[in-house]
């Protein structure tokens, strides 16, 4: 069920185009694949004191808010796994079990974690819009009071 203002509007949900994910891809720069560098704690490669090789997707965070682009972690990993620039244990289960059930209720399931966990580890399926070319919820809705007035002349 789509999230809903206060006033009992819907929020449009935007999901970010390929441009923009090649860009915070390429902010982002090498791939992080765990099964190459496992710096958490307990992990093969890590090491007290030590600076893992990866850039954490919190630093991350951090770096682009410096640069005026503010994103939850959330959305900086499903950006990176959509550009094909993050992978983890986690992420390549989800998508194999996503694969094989093609149901994200089915891996949640079988994960027994929850949906939104689910959808958090799956890329986007397809880009919504291009930003800067997409008209604004509330352009959309100027339009729709317009055509209404042109039906009651």
């Amino acid at each position: 069920m789509p999230d809903e203002k206060k006033d009992g509007r819907q929020k449009e949900k935007r999901d970010p185009g390929q441009e923009y994910i090649n860009f915070i891809c390429g902010l982002y720069g090498e791939v992080y694949d765990d099964r190459e560098e496992d710096t958490s704690i307990g992990g093969p490669d890590w090491q007290p004191g030590m600076k893992a090789l990866h850039t954490s997707l919190d630093a991350f965070r951090k770096e682009l808010a410096e640069q005026g682009i503010n994103l939850s972690t959330a959305k900086i990993r499903k950006i990176l796994i959509t550009g094909g620039r993050y992978t983890t244990k986690r992420s390549r289960e989800v998508a194999r079990l996503y694969e094989q059930y093609g149901s994200i209720a089915r891996v949640a399931e079988e994960l027994e974690v929850s949906e939104a966990l689910v959808k958090m580890y799956l890329p986007y399926e397809k880009t919504v819009y291009d930003l800067g070319e997409e008209r604004t919820g509330n352009a959309k809705r100027v339009e729709r009071w317009r055509e209404r007035q042109n039906v009651t002349k």
